[in-house]
């Protein structure tokens, strides 16, 4: 399976994701957004919620080839206001590669969403013990203890991007 990304207008991801549902066969089209949990603490309880992984994209998981996939979404790239544009590498490049897919795939769960993660600090070195960046300290860039999130890094769509994740840090040794 190919994946596509759309780059659209902020806060329309889910307009835009119906939208698709609606023009084309589900079978070849399934459009989704990428979340992450976030974690964040109420009235004394750490409370959970989704949102956009990144925000303003939508991805479309297709057994079409690129140039099948370009021309057959194109007449409603071009009609739709909330769609700004097809992400592409080249202009024969439009699907993402599959080492970034991958790396997606291996950090999401089955509904396309990042759960929170669970660490422990010892001295300055992080080791996270369970959740999708257990054994990936290595791409984690920078915590944030009092938001409960850390910054990762991945590579999309030829881009290196910072992005926030959960991350409870339980104890610091």
């Amino acid at each position: 399976m190919n994946w596509y990304v759309l780059f659209v207008r902020t806060g329309r991801e889910e307009r835009v994701k119906q939208l698709f549902n609606k023009w084309f066969d589900s079978e070849d089209y399934k459009p989704f957004i990428p979340l992450q949990e976030r974690l964040f603490k109420v009235a004394g309880t750490v409370k959970k919620e989704l949102a956009p992984l990144f925000p303003s994209y939508v991805f479309i998981e297709s057994n079409l080839p690129d140039l099948q996939f370009v021309t057959s979404t194109n007449s409603m790239i071009y009609t739709s206001s909330d769609i700004i544009r097809l992400l592409r590498y080249s202009k024969l490049e439009a699907s993402m590669r599959n080492c970034e897919r991958q790396v997606l795939e291996s950090l999401c769960n089955d509904r396309y969403c990042i759960e929170s993660s669970i660490g422990i600090i010892e001295g300055d070195k992080i080791c996270i013990i369970d959740g999708p960046l257990k054994g990936r300290s290595s791409i984690v860039k920078k915590i944030d203890r009092h938001k409960r999130q850390a910054v990762i890094q991945l590579e999309f769509m030829g881009d290196i991007r910072l992005v926030n994740v959960a991350l409870e840090i339980i104890s610091k040794v």
